[in-house]
């Protein structure tokens, strides 16, 4: 009798084991989204309906390979829980899903909405989907167990790879997010469908409810970046104002030293106001890795303006360049990106933080290997750092109690190397009583800008066809074939190399700041003048005369 049952059971399932299913989703490595393809079968009717998490001494009812990690796995939990509440308690067959590509860890909450859907259709609860059809769509999202389609850390990365006329049906709370794929070429023809409960992508599968394509509304996006400070607010400090603007007209790192409370950390924040607008591309670029840093509190917030991080001096080396256990996650230089990193007290830091700088710097991409893996995070951003002259911070003043070898220990923290790949130093002074109570003026930071995105038109004319973005990533053996000296101004950078005895590399960063101050004054040709206002700023300084 028991063995008619089942016999029974395996003729009326028979159909189900004849079905193959297939969804997209996807999972995030690093910054990077990755297609998951998720395919699932009956493979054997169960002598009695079991739970889908259930595990026996031959087996369990639901087997998930292709590298699927401890998250993943779970989801098979959450899932169960939020059947329950669909009243879907168990399944009459043995379900097999494989994620491909198998040698790609998947890591994360991502698959759960697919794997639930795919899960459904394999028990026979969801109608299978045409062949033809099966690729239309990619699902992402983490369920709840009372059926809540969560939003993700990093959709506009996944959103990223959808192919031209692909349907994303995404948690809400990111089809805003998602919706910034349309500024990038390569997804015509796509639909971004926000769901909140796994009921509703259940009645859209079935036919019993359209969603709608966020696509079609107009969006308006939040800045996740606040606003800078405008210049007008600095007072005095004209130097260090004019090495501000030099600096984020040619991408040129910058060191600000001077006594506490007269405008370092000011001038710094100021900075990414008058750096040149984002365009598109970019702008999708930053969201990305705001987004996969779980840097975005909510919908329709987007990086629309140039970041500013200012990291404390306690930062630990992970924190600041990437790394951390488990996957590598990106670190302040990667959320710093297109912008500013400012690093205050930057004596203060540990040497060995301090020095993994250097490849970044240089490279505007810094590397983390682990045993599973390698990945490549981008850091391209301009260096803007502040320290005290001495440990009081009153050094050359009656105030200073700092004696030599205290002081002289304080200004080595920062290495000769580290040194080198800042191109600009200033020196800033105390103010005086006029400057400290001179009228604050609004607009400055605007027609700051406007001056330096002319000065970076003129770099992108003069870099097009090569991967250098702007004068200070000119690369060495290469200053000579972009800067363009004229007579003069050949002559008398010679003879400024000859006088201050500078170094290849100091000559190099010399010769890239100048060219930058003659692209602000709009000139073909680097002049003296040129010359001489660049080597107020490059050559010798407070910590350059101590190496």
């Amino acid at each position: 009798m028991a063995s008619r049952k089942v016999q029974d059971r395996e003729q009326r399932f028979a159909e189900l084991l004849r079905r193959d299913h297939t969804l997209n989703g996807g999972v995030l490595v690093g910054l990077d989204g990755y297609f998951i393809e998720i395919q699932a079968r009956a493979v054997e009717v169960l002598r009695e309906p079991m739970p889908f998490e259930a595990k026996w001494q031959n087996g369990r009812t639901t087997t998930i390979t292709g590298m699927a990690t401890g998250a993943v796995k779970e989801s098979l939990q959450r899932i169960s829980g939020a059947f329950a509440k669909l009243g879907v308690n168990s399944s009459d067959v043995r379900i097999l899903v494989n994620l491909a590509p198998a040698d790609l860890p998947k890591y994360g909450t991502w698959l759960d909405l697919p794997l639930a859907i795919i899960l459904l259709q394999a028990s026979g609860y969801l109608p299978d989907l045409p062949d033809h059809i099966e690729g239309n769509f990619v699902l992402m999202g983490e369920l709840g167990i009372h059926g809540e389609v969560r939003r993700i850390p990093g959709a506009l990365s996944l959103a990223c790879r959808a192919k031209p006329g692909q349907s994303l049906i995404v948690p809400a709370g990111n089809e805003k997010e998602c919706a910034l794929i349309m500024a990038k070429p390569g997804h015509e023809g796509c639909g971004v469908f926000a769901v909140s409960t796994i009921d509703e992508v259940i009645d859209f599968f079935k036919g019993k409810r359209s969603l709608d394509n966020a696509l079609k509304e107009k969006i308006s996006f939040e800045s996740a970046i606040p606003q800078s400070v405008d210049f007008g607010r600095v007072k005095g400090q004209k130097a260090a104002r004019e090495a501000a603007v030099i600096s984020a007209a040619g991408g040129h790192n910058l060191l600000l030293i001077g006594p506490p409370g007269e405008g370092k950390s000011l001038i710094a924040s100021a900075i990414p106001g008058i750096l040149p607008r984002l365009n598109n591309e970019e702008k999708v670029e930053l969201t990305r890795i705001y987004s996969a840093c779980g840097k975005l509190a909510h919908d329709a917030m987007a990086v629309t303006r140039r970041p500013m991080r200012p990291v404390h001096h306690s930062a630990s080396l992970p924190s600041l360049v990437g790394g951390g256990s488990g996957t590598p996650n990106p670190g302040e230089v990667t959320l710093a990106h297109l912008g500013v990193l400012f690093l205050d007290e930057i004596a203060e830091f540990s040497r060995h933080t301090l020095e993994a700088l250097r490849q970044p710097i240089e490279q505007g991409w810094v590397t983390i290997s682990r045993v599973g893996g390698t990945l490549q995070f981008p850091c391209q951003f301009t260096l803007v750092a502040a320290m005290n002259p001495c440990p009081c911070g009153f050094f050359g003043s009656d105030k200073c109690v700092c004696n030599d070898a205290a002081i002289d220990k304080y200004q080595s923290r920062i290495s000769g190397p580290l040194l080198d790949r800042i191109d600009l130093q200033v020196e800033l002074k105390a103010l005086t009583t006029d400057e400290r109570f001179s009228p604050s003026e609004d607009g400055v930071s605007p027609r700051l800008r406007a001056k330096v995105e002319k000065a970076r038109e003129r770099q992108l004319k003069r870099f097009e066809g090569s991967s250098i973005p702007f004068n200070a990533a000119i690369p060495g053996g290469h200053v000579a074939d972009f800067c363009n000296f004229s007579p003069a101004g050949f002559d008398r950078f010679k003879e400024t190399i000859d006088s201050r005895s500078l170094s290849t590399r100091s000559m190099d960063r010399f010769a890239k700041v100048s060219r930058t101050v003659a692209d602000l004054e709009d000139s073909d040709h680097v002049e003296p003048s040129h010359l001489d206002t660049a080597a107020r700023f490059v050559i010798g300084g407070m910590l350059r005369d101590r190496c």
